[in-house]
């Protein structure tokens, strides 16, 4: 396949004209499956996970049923990360042992791979709360194969002993991790012992019923993190992101596009190529398009220079589309003052992440949210 200039339009008798409320309304009438799984696409405010995605998880699960952790990328984490699924690559406790850290726009679910060589070595910790149990019941690891045959192990509890695990094959690859604890507060460990591992992330899930939410976003991603126009990329990365099951995605991107200066035509071309990609992987999933508030950062572009050729192509292809900046207002200086933290671009979880994760989940559960964000 010879290299292309910008995306294809998305086929018309592709489309799924239904956005993420009426997806979700579906689901709740019993009319789409046992689990309905989500992927949010984003960067920091979604990989930051406190800034509002926790919350939400957290406020839907507790109504809907939780269906397990789903992708726990090594970049970032798990959406209920710092609360119930633990992870990081900022402590020592969780991230050590020398391995390399990819840059971004790495053709993986969250932008980056993380490679190791024997010694290195990660640590994911579950904690149970009222409303969500953590027990996992399948769980495997997506990797990306080197042509040989590299040699780790694993245990879910410092009690139980060691399970070796080989990693083969070229290309993006996932193996069954075996002996998934009964218990729900468990440790799972991975050590490199032989070789140079590149790793994705883990993908878990339990038996119940419920909303299974997979966090798919990098801390400094721009929309051109997450669609280059190379077939190989596209290639690995679409082979990657459709062994992570989702009904719906959620993509917030453009934050960091307007700090870089990218021109609206070609943010607008970046996300026509993710959602082509999308829609090649997941032809029935429902994609929704969110365009995040403005801050006052100084930027060559405000927030509505993006809206303004984002929306209207949602519109035509019949996507999901929703504006923060009707959940914040018009007035920028009032509001951040009081719900932008101090770098001027971040919530402050109490405040305007509060906004935010209200904001998600009325749209999503099909309350109203006081904004025109109606599917076509």
């Amino acid at each position: 396949m010879m290299p292309v200039d910008a995306p294809q339009p998305v086929a018309t008798t592709a489309i799924t004209i239904d956005d993420a409320r009426q997806r979700f309304a579906q689901w709740r009438e019993g009319k789409a499956g046992k689990v309905l799984a989500v992927s949010v696409i984003g960067d920091s405010y979604t990989a930051g996970q406190d800034f509002y995605l926790n919350k939400l998880v957290q406020r839907v699960a507790a109504e809907a049923g939780f269906a397990g952790p789903g992708y726990v990328g090594f970049n970032h984490g798990a959406a209920l990360g710092g609360t119930h699924f633990k992870y990081t690559r900022s402590s020592d406790k969780y991230f050590g042992g020398g391995w390399k850290v990819s840059e971004l726009g790495q053709a993986s679910p969250d932008s980056r791979t993380i490679s190791g060589k024997p010694g290195a070595w990660l640590q994911v910790d579950a904690s149970p709360s009222p409303r969500i149990d953590t027990t996992v019941t399948q769980a495997k690891l997506l990797y990306l194969g080197n042509g040989e045959s590299d040699e780790l192990r694993y245990r879910w509890s410092p009690a139980q002993a060691w399970q070796p695990l080989k990693l083969a094959g070229s290309g993006v690859q996932e193996v069954a991790l075996a002996g998934a604890p009964s218990a729900a507060d468990w440790s799972f460990r991975l050590e490199v012992v032989k070789g140079a591992a590149t790793l994705f992330g883990l993908w878990m899930t339990n038996d119940e019923k419920g909303i299974r939410v997979s966090k798919l976003a990098a801390s400094g991603a721009a929309s051109a993190d997450f669609y280059h126009a190379d077939p190989q990329w596209q290639t690995q990365w679409k082979a990657v992101v459709s062994k992570i099951p989702a009904d719906v995605y959620l993509i917030m991107l453009g934050g960091n596009d307007q700090g870089f200066g990218v021109k609206p035509a070609q943010y607008l071309q970046n996300v026509q190529g993710l959602v082509s990609m999308l829609r090649e992987i997941q032809p029935a999933a429902s994609i929704n398009l969110i365009m995040r508030q403005d801050t006052t950062r100084s930027s060559a572009y405000p927030m509505s220079a993006y809206a303004q050729v984002l929306e209207p192509w949602a519109r035509e292809q019949q996507l999901g589309f929703a504006n923060l900046q009707c959940a914040f207002g018009p007035d920028v200086k009032r509001y951040a003052s009081a719900m932008i933290g101090p770098d001027k671009i971040h919530p402050l979880p109490a405040t305007g992440g509060k906004v935010i994760a209200d904001y998600f989940y009325r749209w999503i559960t099909g309350t109203s949210t006081g904004c025109d964000d109606s599917a076509p």
